[in-house]
């Protein structure tokens, strides 16, 4: 059985930039805890969290790592999500099983972008959050200038703790709530002294600021302090936690990941102030169907996160919304109509699984080898199904051809691709019908050449990336008139067909509009399909630079027959030979998708953004301001533009600048765009095109 319930669990999902020191801290506090013998490093590749190869390889997180400690009786399981910004999709998973979240910054390089769009993250889920600023044992590193550089965030962090020395000096931290300081000897080894006394003026300047935060946060509490009565340190504690938990007090904390400094009241402030799994923020009761974290309540359990490995199998990290799960329970995959049987439960701590008995409402676990179950989905029994709303991913950004490396390895390939899809709700692969190209999305460059590493190590076959090609297509904006024959004699039965049609501009989005005006027998009735065929067929091929033609409309005037030879084939044959002649006699036109581009930045890049769209052949349409000193831009830009679009972008905007892309409709390409497309065709095509004629 369990000894832990809802309340003594904490689900803390670690955010923030890119090499900021979160999977380090992770680290610190596990090993400060005894979860871990030693404290492993993401330079060497031995960190606990960051285990998968190419995580070692590019020296950032690109899964959630997820990781659990004890801490006074406390349970804290740690997600540690990545902070680079083609991993978003990991971090919203991570999020789903979390009911607060820890934001790391460097003390030397403050708030960057990844700082900001974690706070963004947790703002529109009404997460609660505290802030550990890191690195403070480094060169340059600056408390104060690190804690200003974050009050344009909202609401405004306010510290819990004051570091102690500065630089390599860095020794201690003194806690304000509690008006302590605390020394360390040596990593995990701490001891309390007097707050030194060149730090009281700040202590009591820095106290006021939390107090009136948490104060703010209980009526009663403010008009005693508004009156100037003194409140008790536990009122203070109380007030302080409820304000975490609303959403109105965000604490600053201090650190060295690495020398250790400051981790254990880290620990210390996550189990005092920090929400329980008990008390699930409003968003997140919300997105489990109502349901509290009930260990006797029904059974239900959300999976966050998939992996897949060729020899484990897939495993399926689970938060436990409802009820209590135990080895041998079968539970109903509603969203796949299938029974799963939990064989074994697990705890996480990072590539290796610790077996237990259960894990109650509010934690967290894995399973391997469930039949069907993935991301998103949601294990309940069969008779009290779970509806869970779905996340809520970023959009796809970043598109490329994908092909295989070496000839006959196609398959193996995608099927490769089909179980990568299974484990990232981000990645999606797409075949696009006019070209013929698979086309694999993601959030960034990084985030596909991730995918074809795992592809490699995982399932042993190597595929490639490429731009893909301009899904164009092609139109005609004259008319003409082609009599067509089609005679073949050898030996014996020979084959004959014959057609006249006329060609002339159609309606947009219309396709082929077929008109039969043939009188009398010219054609037998039969065999006129057989021409509509071949004009058909013609039009998947193009005149141009090969594809599909569109909004044409042709009409059967006439033609003739022969009583022997005349054949189905012939007519085919005649009336696909008649319509490409046609369409090339009718000054046919090539025709590009155009896009419905909408950019976010914020607003000094905005002058810079408008130039690289125009740059684009692109038409801006407007501005719009936004809260928080940011600029929507909205344009249409042809797809060709835009597939570097996304790398241009994040270079421009130092990463701040993100963008949502819809298809709107096929506009004619300009000619001096389209003649080298169209004469490099005609060069590769040159011999079948003069077969044709």
């Amino acid at each position: 059985m369990s000894s832990y319930t809802p309340e003594t669990i904490r689900n803390i999902a670690i955010l923030g930039h890119s090499h900021d020191g979160k999977t380090t801290l992770a680290e610190a506090m596990l090993v400060a805890a005894g979860a871990i013998p030693r404290m492993g490093s993401t330079d060497a590749g031995t960190a606990t969290l960051d285990f998968e190869p190419e995580e070692q390889k590019h020296n950032i997180s690109i899964g959630a790592g997820i990781g659990h400690l004890d801490w006074e009786g406390t349970k804290i399981n740690l997600v540690d999500c990545p902070g680079f910004a083609d991993f978003t999709g990991e971090a919203i998973g991570g999020l789903r099983a979390a009911e607060a979240a820890m934001v790391v910054v460097s003390a030397g390089s403050g708030v960057a972008v990844g700082t900001e769009a974690a706070w963004e993250l947790l703002a529109e889920r009404g997460e609660p959050r505290l802030v550990v600023i890191n690195k403070l044992d480094k060169e340059n590193a600056d408390f104060a200038g690190t804690l200003a550089a974050m009050q344009h965030l909202e609401p405004k962090p306010v510290p819990l703790h004051l570091p102690v020395g500065a630089e390599a000096g860095f020794k201690g931290v003194v806690d304000l709530l509690h008006r302590r300081c605390y020394i360390y000897d040596g990593p995990g080894q701490a001891h309390e002294e007097e707050i030194p006394s060149d730090m009281a003026a700040d202590v009591e300047t820095y106290r006021v600021q939390l107090v009136e935060a948490a104060c703010m946060a209980d009526d009663t509490l403010l008009e005693h302090y508004l009156e100037g009565q003194d409140i008790a340190d536990d009122e203070i504690v109380r007030a302080t936690h409820e304000g975490i938990r609303s959403g109105s007090v965000v604490p600053v904390l201090c650190t060295s990941a690495v020398t250790g400094v400051g981790v254990r009241e880290v620990l210390h402030a996550i189990n005092e102030l920090m929400p329980s799994a008990a008390e699930q923020p409003a968003s997140e009761a919300e997105e489990h169907g109502g349901l509290t974290p009930d260990p006797a309540g029904p059974v239900a359990a959300l999976c966050f996160k998939t992996t897949a490995d060729p020899f484990v199998g897939r495993i399926n990290y689970l938060k436990v919304i409802s009820g209590t799960l135990r080895p041998d329970q079968n539970l109903n995959n509603a969203a796949r109509n299938q029974s799963e049987r939990l064989a074994s439960l697990t705890s996480p701590q990072g590539k290796t699984l610790q077996p237990v008995t259960e894990l109650v409402a509010g934690d967290i676990g894995a399973v391997s080898k469930l039949a069907a179950t993935l991301t998103g989905d949601v294990l309940a029994a069969k008779d009290a199904p779970v509806t869970v709303a779905p996340a809520k991913l970023p959009n796809r950004t970043y598109q490329m051809a994908i092909v295989a490396k070496n000839k006959g390895d196609e398959e193996k390939v995608f099927a490769g691709l089909h179980k990568l899809l299974d484990e990232d709700p981000t990645l999606e692969l797409t075949r696009e019908e006019t070209t013929k190209e698979q086309i694999l999305r993601g959030m960034g460059d990084v985030h596909l050449d991730v995918a074809l590493e795992k592809l490699k190590r995982k399932y042993g076959v190597e595929a490639q990336l490429q731009l893909p090609r301009v899904p164009y297509r092609e139109t005609i904006t004259g008319t003409a008139r082609v009599d067509k024959k089609h005679k073949k004699q050898s030996g014996g039965a020979g084959m004959y067909g014959h057609c006249v049609i006329e060609v002339a501009p159609a309606e947009r989005d219309s396709g082929l509009v077929w008109q039969d005006k043939i009188f009398g027998g010219a054609i037998p009735q039969n065999f006129r399909p057989s021409v509509e065929k071949g004009v058909r067929k013609a039009m998947e091929e193009g005149v141009l630079v090969g594809s599909p033609i569109v909004d044409v409309q042709v009409t059967l005037v006439d033609g003739s027959t022969h009583p022997v030879d005349g054949k189905d084939i012939a007519f085919q044959i005649a009336g696909a030979m008649a319509m490409r002649e046609a369409c090339r006699e009718a000054h046919p036109v090539l025709l590009e998708p155009i896009m419905d581009v909408v950019v976010t930045v914020p607003e000094k890049f905005m002058g810079d953004v408008m130039s690289l769209l125009s740059g684009k052949r692109g038409k801006v349409g407007g501005t719009d301001m936004l809260a928080g000193g940011k600029t929507q831009v909205s344009a249409q830009v042809p797809l060709k533009e835009m597939y570097e679009f996304p790398k241009e972008l994040r270079s421009m905007t130092q990463g701040r600048g993100t963008f949502t892309m819809e298809f709107s409709r096929y506009e004619e390409v300009p000619a001096h765009v389209a003649q080298p497309l169209v004469e490099t065709f005609q060069k590769e095509n040159a011999g079948k095109v003069a077969a044709e004629v």
